[in-house]
């Protein structure tokens, strides 16, 4: 595995997710970086804002990351970035809705607001 900068917030994070849900498919990434360390950076990420979202949505996050890469490893780029994007949304307190419904098996808080065009502007508000 090459050197990957492990993100430090929850924007970065979100900034990698977004990142990596448009380059994975085709697996072309800078040298500094491959597939396998990309994935372990945002594990790392996870770990590290671990007090910052709490066990449970952490753990969350590190499950539905798992999930997205071997889907992306099994080829199945359509469903790994629909799990990328509702990953994202639980990072940013969102509903998920990209995931096919009947596959997703994480809890939704229904007291969470839908994704809006204004999330996708603040990227300080995490």
């Amino acid at each position: 595995m090459k050197y990957v900068r492990i993100p430090e917030t929850a924007g970065e994070l979100k900034a990698q997710i977004s990142d990596t849900m448009l380059r994975a498919p085709e697996r072309e990434f800078e040298d500094y970086e491959d597939f396998d360390g990309v994935f372990y950076s945002m594990f790392q990420s996870v770990e590290n804002l671990r007090k910052r979202f709490g066990d449970e949505k952490a753990n969350q996050v590190l499950e539905m990351l798992a999930q997205a890469k071997a889907h992306y490893e099994a080829g199945d780029n359509k469903l790994a970035g629909a799990l990328m994007e509702d990953t994202k949304m639980v990072i940013m307190k969102r509903q998920p809705w990209a995931y096919p419904k009947e596959r997703y098996r994480w809890g939704v808080d229904p007291s969470l607001p839908e994704v809006s065009e204004a999330d996708y502007l603040n990227k300080d508000e995490i």
